[in-house]
């Protein structure tokens, strides 16, 4: 079973691979990895290694051994010839944890030789949790977790970390850079493969808010005021979008004229299923409705209202007309507008929905997390172009594909 931090190191790696890095991880055992990226087994960089055990007992028992010195010796000569051929050397946790301490003074040793080429990614600190304090001794090699490691670039998964690391470390806040973990929403939501396809090929992991409007192409349903709205919520959120998953009704001719008057409309983050000739299943559309925000039904009239128990299903927020079939179902639940209500009174109604659902901003600050926002915000261009972490970082012009003849990125298991 893979822990939080071995799923972090999974994602990072597969996006280096993925803008064009020639990536390894460094682990003492494990089978998988991403596809494309080598596994490099070192047997003494993990924990459980039973050399490492008695290292660890001897330690938190107050004893330096003679054995500690050169189990860090064998791990500087296995990891150098790694580290050699790496432009950065991603290490996660092993500095800032005592789980094997002849890692981190290797490691340190390697830091001082190769400077400006090693990034500490911290998700946990020994030194302030408070079931480690027996464990901890004063000198060496205990002290190295509270010391930092010059050339070394830090990063902390948190605001808390950042500040806890600082701390430890007696630097200043500014000296670590907070990078968040992020969250895998096609895996959360439960999203089928087309679904994650297309939510990847319209952007939508990236949007916030993503409206809904599932309804056919007909007049009646009133999607140009919908396409008004969204270009008015975008003001505040730039990244919002607005997905119509129907057809033209099959019934009336005029429904073909409407779709392409919907089509010369449309604008940034408005996204047509039908104008880019999708017939979503019903199992994308749920897909959909898992992926949204908020469902947007500004119809003139409706015979029923099926729309708003599949939101209901799905807890989404509801901002839709208000006229007899809908507030049959809506009752006092949903948030109405007029049947007649123009762009900046459905943008209007909606913010004010969004703004006041507890669920709904919580679930803006999840979307904020999602991978594809943190890989492309902070991980690749910290990794692969922050000159301040070594010398030889990318151009931002760089493309994937281009790989460097040198076998970084190399991450290391801490």
């Amino acid at each position: 079973m893979l822990g939080g931090v071995e799923q972090v190191m999974g994602v990072h790696a597969a996006a280096l691979r993925d803008a064009g890095a020639r990536v390894s991880i460094i682990a003492g055992r494990g089978r998988a990895s991403p596809a494309g990226v080598a596994l490099v087994r070192v047997p003494e960089v993990d924990s459980r290694d039973p050399r490492v055990l008695r290292d660890f007992d001897a330690l938190a028992r107050g004893e330096v051994t003679t054995d500690h010195g050169r189990l860090a010796d064998r791990i500087h000569r296995s990891l150098r010839p790694h580290v050699a051929r790496a432009d950065r050397v991603v290490v996660h946790n092993a500095f800032t944890m005592h789980k094997n301490l002849a890692l981190t003074a290797a490691l340190e040793r390697l830091a001082h030789e190769w400077p400006g080429r090693f990034i500490a990614w911290t998700h946990d600190i020994a030194w302030v949790d408070a079931q480690y304090a027996a464990q901890r001794h004063p000198g060496d090699p205990w002290d190295r977790l509270g010391r930092r490691v010059a050339g070394v670039r830090y990063v902390a998964v948190s605001e808390e970390r950042a500040r806890q690391l600082a701390e430890s470390l007696g630097v200043p806040r500014a000296a670590t850079t907070v990078v968040p973990n992020g969250i895998d929403m096609a895996a959360t939501l439960g999203l089928s493969i087309p679904g994650a396809r297309l939510a990847a090929r319209l952007g939508l992991f990236e949007a916030t808010p993503v409206l809904l409007l599932p309804a056919r192409l007909t007049r009646r349903k009133r999607i140009e005021a919908a396409i008004a709205a969204l270009a008015l919520v975008r003001r505040r959120w730039p990244r919002a979008a607005l997905v119509v998953t129907g057809s033209p009704g099959a019934h009336n001719a005029s429904n073909e004229r409407y779709a392409a008057e919907l089509g010369a409309m449309a604008t940034d983050g408005v996204h047509l299923l039908h104008a880019l000739g999708l017939r979503p299943t019903y199992r994308v559309v749920a897909d959909l409705y898992a992926l949204a925000d908020a469902l947007l039904l500004p119809s003139a009239s409706e015979g029923f209202g099926i729309p708003l128990l599949e939101a209901g299903l799905h807890r989404l927020p509801v901002v839709c007309s208000d006229i007899p079939a809908l507030r049959a179902i809506g009752s006092d639940d949903v948030t109405y507008v007029a049947p007649d209500a123009d762009g900046p009174a459905i943008a209007a109604a909606t913010l004010r929905r969004l703004d006041e659902d507890p669920a709904a901003r919580l679930r803006a600050r999840a979307r904020e997390h999602s991978w594809p926002r943190v890989l492309s915000g902070s991980v690749l261009p910290l990794v692969l172009f922050d000159h301040d972490v070594a010398p030889r970082a990318r151009p931002p012009g760089h493309r994937a594909g281009k790989r460097s003849r040198r076998g970084g990125p190399a991450g290391s298991a801490g």
